[in-house]
């Protein structure tokens, strides 16, 4: 995905900042408004405006691809919400 303003159109129509948002990752689409396709890990890094070689986040993403039974060399879906707020 090359283009990713479609991406960013969505985040503002939904009222939230990528930086912030949370995400699960998928083989398949929830069919929500903030459910992408991504061909690889590298795309999704391109996308959220990290560097590879920043490890540490590259690393957390991996394993949670990893956890989620997915290939970062492949395609998979990313699904992103709105960040959880604790209730005092």
């Amino acid at each position: 995905m090359n283009n990713f303003a479609a991406i960013k159109i969505a985040f503002q129509q939904a009222g939230i900042d990528v930086q912030s948002a949370g995400y699960s990752f998928t083989p398949y689409s929830l069919n929500t408004p903030l459910s992408f396709k991504f061909e690889n890990i590298s795309e999704l890094l391109a996308f959220l405006g990290i560097d590879a070689s920043a490890s540490a986040k590259t690393e957390h993403i991996t394993t949670m691809l990893a956890e989620a039974g997915l290939d970062p060399n492949t395609f998979f879906y990313v699904n992103f919400y709105k960040p959880k707020v604790a209730e005092l």
